[in-house]
């Protein structure tokens, strides 16, 4: 971004902001209310515009607890066409309910999983409708403040952590660093596998934690690619495979790099974070590059593509996506899962946490 353009846009990014501060100084400060409900909330956000990995922490967080308790996730259904409340079905498609929620839904379908623009509103009724839930978890809810959440989990990217960025429309951050301080727990997230202690530790220091907050480290792992229309065919990527990749994901960075270091060759087509894809735009890969039958995908935006199943049928296009999950670095995944499940835990007793009394295992496309 060039000076000029700083300058110019300074006055909207100091407005901006000040309008973020004073919201946030009335809640604070109890001038807006914000709701409490009687049973765990945890909600995962970040200070960011998209890109931080919030939905395989969501994923990460219904494997952890849904063996012993049964999970409600709730989010706003970002890009769908309805509103209101909505129970999310196997049978919606991303149009009604939003691509994450109808990811999270088809993945781990014996979660409760709901979408609603007002959280305050949305959390009784689905507690209404599925009265044996004992956890809610909230996705994208860190600026949503009606709802006080027990856990309050901050998510960074290591290529973008929220420290070196700035508020919009001059960066991408929703609101300032000091925001940070809402969190209980800050996890950077997309991190080198190999990340070292020393540079933990640097930026544990550039983080500044305030009073307890607790931080974490943690990468992505990609499972073995699948066919979504039949989940049982895998594509093991070797050196001679010419991959076209077609993403609408807020970084696909990583991915692009994952898949270089398997195939030969990689032809990305690359759109915005949730794009709704318009068959005249596959039309034109697909005119582009004739030769590729086999399209390689996200798992969110697998559920965007087959809106136009009937399209990439009758074209003969397979659509394979990459299985993503959230890992740990070293000691961080028993201390993290200790946190988060030692919380939940202290809060029921056993004859309280109802469980379904059958625990169907988690899809595993990996």
């Amino acid at each position: 971004m060039s000076l000029i353009t700083k300058i110019l846009l300074f006055p909207f990014a100091a407005l901006y902001g000040a309008i973020i501060w004073l919201r946030n100084w009335l809640y604070k400060t109890g001038f807006i209310g914000s709701t409490d409900f009687a049973l765990p909330v945890i909600s995962v956000g970040n200070l960011s515009m998209g890109g931080t990995g919030k939905t395989p922490m969501i994923g990460y967080l219904i494997e952890l607890l849904y063996p012993d308790y049964a999970v409600g996730v709730l989010s706003r259904g970002y890009g769908r066409k309805t509103s209101g409340y909505l129970s999310v079905q196997t049978g919606h498609t991303a149009l009604q309910v939003g691509d994450e929620p109808l990811m999270t839904k088809l993945k781990y379908p014996f979660v409760q999983v709901s979408v609603g623009e007002q959280r305050v509103i949305a959390i009784p009724r689905l507690l209404s409708d599925h009265p044996e839930t004992r956890v809610i978890l909230l996705d994208d809810a860190f600026q949503h403040q009606s709802v006080r959440p027990d856990i309050n989990i901050l998510l960074t990217s290591y290529r973008r952590p929220f420290y070196d960025d700035r508020i919009l429309p001059l960066g991408t951050l929703r609101e300032f660093i000091s925001g940070k301080d809402r969190a209980q727990i800050i996890v950077m997230t997309k991190c080198p596998p190999d990340l070292s202690e020393p540079e933990q530790q640097a930026i544990v220091q550039r983080i500044a934690p305030a009073g307890s907050q607790q931080i974490f480290f943690s990468t992505i792992e990609y499972g073995t690619p699948y066919n979504v229309m039949d989940p049982q065919e895998k594509w093991w990527l070797n050196t001679e495979d010419t991959v076209m990749l077609v993403t609408a994901i807020a970084d696909a960075g990583p991915l692009k790099e994952q898949v270089e270091n398997q195939a030969g060759a990689v032809y990305h087509m690359e759109f915005s974070d949730h794009h709704m894809f318009e068959e005249g735009e596959l039309n034109s890969i697909y005119t582009k590059y004739p030769g590729q039958r086999k399209w390689l995908t996200t798992e969110k935006d697998a559920v965007r593509l087959m809106l136009h199943k009937e399209w990439l049928i009758q074209k003969g296009i397979t659509v394979f996506c990459v299985p993503v999950r959230t890992r740990f670095i070293g000691r961080d995944a028993a201390h993290f899962s200790k946190t988060v499940k030692g919380f939940v835990d202290y809060f029921y007793t056993p004859e309280e946490r109802g469980q379904p009394d059958e625990t169907p295992a988690p899809a595993d496309n990996a």
